[in-house]
């Protein structure tokens, strides 16, 4: 079972139809001048960044999901079966909120985010 809340609101949507997380290297490399090779400077990752696609039951569920993602808050996303999607994370771009193409009775809810711990 997959769940999101903000720690006083929990809500458990239907499906996870897409978490696509990317990680921004924050090492630089340094190409000098009359060298060959450059000077680096070696630093960890950032946390994730990247897009969650949540299926709803109904136009209700998917107006709930919506607003709690607009809350502006911290948001913790767990899931029973897939430990490495579990993290804390802040909406970080759009929030969208659509029918579903293929049920019409479906919503599906898709946030930007960005991770704020490991």
């Amino acid at each position: 079972m997959t769940t999101i809340s903000d720690g006083t609101t929990t809500l458990t949507p239907l499906l996870v139809l897409g978490w696509s997380p990317t990680r921004e290297a924050r090492t630089r490399v340094h190409q000098l001048i009359g060298r060959p090779d450059p000077d680096v400077t070696l630093r960890p990752h950032a946390l994730r960044t990247g897009t969650l696609r949540i299926l709803c039951a109904d136009e209700a569920a998917a107006a709930a999901m919506e607003q709690l993602h607009a809350r502006g808050v911290v948001l913790t996303l767990a899931d029973d079966d897939l430990t490495t999607v579990a993290g804390a994370y802040v909406v970080s771009g759009t929030i969208t909120t659509e029918l579903d193409t293929q049920t019409l009775t479906r919503w599906v809810v898709t946030a930007d985010f960005t991770e704020v711990t490991p």
